[in-house]
């Protein structure tokens, strides 16, 4: 009984010993957090892994039913996604195919074969035939002690690289959306561009024709027919410009929705119907954890981390269980008779003695790729707070600075009619009217980009947070 006892003690140290790995204890990686965004209020809430809270239907506070319906085609059909998704499940797959290295490995086979053997084979018996029947079926089993963590390393860094890939999806999921969004905004305003354009192309074209009455009247020279007609002709260039660009939006959203551009279309209309979500400006510093990027920065430091575990083991004996049995037999009849049986088992171990020191570069390859993914996690991070201060500081300038585009459109129109009218009265030149009607146009637009700036702003914050935010 002894010898039993013996080999059961071994045994649950063996078992002992393979719950322990070579892999460094992993901490995320310290970054100085600033206690508060430059550019936003004085509330400020530290820190903590919030990469699962809800990113949300994040576009619907724009409360476009278009755009609602866009970023929906999107989420089905957008082929990016598509290829993320499809590396995800093989990321996922590549777990599968690590964590089978905690269970046995069972083998089957047989074979049925007649052969020949050389009449000189070497310690041939002379009583041996030339010509025999070999039969055997059976199996063999084997299975790898983990005594150094090897295996459960790997799993570790197959586990962590399938959870980046799953916030890569995620982070290439918010891009797309984001894009679709800005780009639907972009030919919103191309929209509205038209829209005054071809208001005040009514006006010049009004006015041309009036400039031509009284210049076959003789009450005036041909000048102001010239002037009024020359900013017809500017409205029209700038009119197919605007269309072209505004087609060339609507192709960028047909790809990115998964639809030939030849085929697709939106109808007209502007940045009207695009309501301005409210974003406040107290934002907690938990969002940015929520960023999928940042968090899949953070799993492949783990991975790597787990791979000095993988790396390290290999300086270490492999031992292995196995054992392998079955019948065999040069009688078909008799193959599976107790005297024709065979079986064999026992532990097998290995170790590499001298290998010109390749276990120790792979050592130093994992600690530097470890150490790369740290300074990665580490500036995708400030990345991320220098996004969220940038869009903050557009969005509140911006906001400050509409007020100031409103009078500046108001006091450009003031400026247009009393050109206007001081023409008429005969007291003021054409040009007069002309340098007004430029200014009151560019107005115009000045209004409308910054509105287009407020919404796309607005975008741009969603997607540096990972996501809508609303106190």
């Amino acid at each position: 009984m002894a010898p039993n006892v013996n080999r059961i003690v071994c045994f649950a140290a063996l078992l002992a010993l393979a719950g322990c790995t070579l892999a460094p204890d992993y901490e995320v990686p310290k970054l100085p957090i600033p206690e508060k965004f430059k550019e936003a209020s004085d509330q400020w809430v530290q820190a903590s892994p919030a990469d699962q809270l809800q990113r949300g239907d994040w576009w619907k506070s724009f409360k476009d039913p278009v755009l609602d319906d866009l970023i929906a085609k999107t989420n089905t059909n957008n082929f990016q996604i598509a290829a993320a998704v499809a590396r995800y499940q093989n990321a996922q797959a590549f777990v599968a195919v690590n964590n089978a290295g905690l269970y046995p490995q069972i083998d089957a086979g047989g074979a049925a074969t007649q052969n020949r053997q050389s009449a000189d084979r070497p310690l041939r018996g002379p009583s041996q035939p030339n010509v025999y029947n070999n039969n055997f079926i059976g199996g063999a089993a084997s299975y790898e002690i983990d005594l150094w963590g090897r295996v459960r390393s790997s799993i570790d860094s197959a586990s962590a690289l399938a959870q980046a890939s799953q916030q890569d999806l995620e982070s290439l999921r918010l891009s797309v959306q984001t894009d679709v969004a800005i780009t639907y905004m972009l030919m919103r305003t191309s929209e509205s561009k038209l829209a005054i354009l071809q208001t005040d192309l009514a006006l010049y074209q009004k006015q041309a024709n009036l400039m031509q009455q009284r210049f076959q009247e003789g009450i005036n020279s041909g000048v102001d027919f010239y002037r009024v007609q020359g900013l017809v002709e500017n409205g029209l260039v700038q009119q197919k410009l605007l269309q072209t660009q505004r087609a060339q939006y609507e192709h960028v959203i047909a790809l990115l929705i998964g639809e030939p551009a030849s085929s697709f279309n939106v109808a007209f209309g502007g940045l009207k119907a695009i309501s301005v979500p409210p974003v406040s400006l107290n934002i907690p510093s938990t969002l940015l954890q929520r960023r999928p990027d940042v968090a899949a920065a953070e799993r492949r430091v783990a991975s790597a981390n787990a791979d000095i575990g993988v790396a390290r083991a290999a300086f270490f004996p492999t031992l292995s269980l196995g054992a392998v049995g079955g019948f065999q037999t040069a009688n078909q009849a008799a193959l599976l008779s107790a005297p024709n049986a065979f079986w064999g088992i026992g532990p097998l171990a290995f170790m590499t003695i001298f290998d010109g020191g390749r276990r120790a570069a792979i050592v130093d390859q994992a600690t530097s790729k470890n150490s790369e993914n740290i300074a990665l996690y580490k500036n995708t991070v400030l990345s991320a707070i220098k996004e969220v201060e940038d869009a903050l500081v557009a969005i509140k300038n911006r906001e400050l600075a509409m007020n100031n585009v409103q009078n500046n459109l108001m006091y450009a129109n003031k400026t247009y009619d009393i050109s206007t009218a001081r023409y008429k009265e005969g007291i003021a030149s054409y040009l007069e009217i002309v340098d007004s009607a430029i200014e009151k146009s560019k107005a115009e637009s000045l209004e409308i980009d910054f509105q287009s700036e407020l919404l796309i702003n607005r975008v741009r914050l969603i997607k540096a947070l990972g996501g809508y935010w609303s106190s």
